[in-house]
């Protein structure tokens, strides 16, 4: 089915943004420090470091957390369960505002986020067309248990 191909290839995106993320914290750390010290110029060192760490892990989480809940709706609909796209609709939707979120805080301006913000997109985009699909009248016969 090709809306379970979409689910998946979005959910592999999601985890290289994860793990591309994770793997390059020090240096998004230290950029991420540098935008919130110039947010609270009297700010001192401490709460700038403990600030970017909650804005850093804060994103990851939360990405993470869209996607593992994006995954758990998926296997459920997939069980024939077809309340569970209209669960996964706002979800979608949310996830859209995560992205936004995530590209403002962890992705380096210019060239070196480019990566990321592929990533970014292509889970999004393949997690809204999986989405799409689940809509469909075919899908919805077969996801409609006899």
């Amino acid at each position: 089915m090709a809306s379970k191909a979409l689910w998946i290839a979005s959910f592999v995106a999601g985890a290289a943004v994860l793990v591309t993320g994770f793997l390059d914290r020090d240096s998004q750390f230290e950029r991420l420090k540098g935008v919130i010290a110039g947010m609270v110029p009297d700010g001192d060192a401490q709460a700038v470091e403990g600030a970017t760490a909650v804005v850093f892990l804060g994103s990851l989480a939360l990405l993470a957390l869209v996607t593992a809940m994006e995954a758990v709706l998926v296997a459920v609909a997939f069980k024939q369960r077809s309340w569970a796209r209209w669960v996964l609709a706002p979800v979608v939707l949310f996830h859209a505002v995560v992205v936004v979120m995530t590209a403002d805080w962890l992705v380096a301006p210019g060239g070196d986020g480019a990566l990321a913000i592929i990533l970014l997109a292509a889970q999004y985009i393949l997690a809204a067309a999986g989405l799409v699909l689940l809509f469909f009248p075919s899908t919805t016969q077969w996801l409609t248990p006899k």
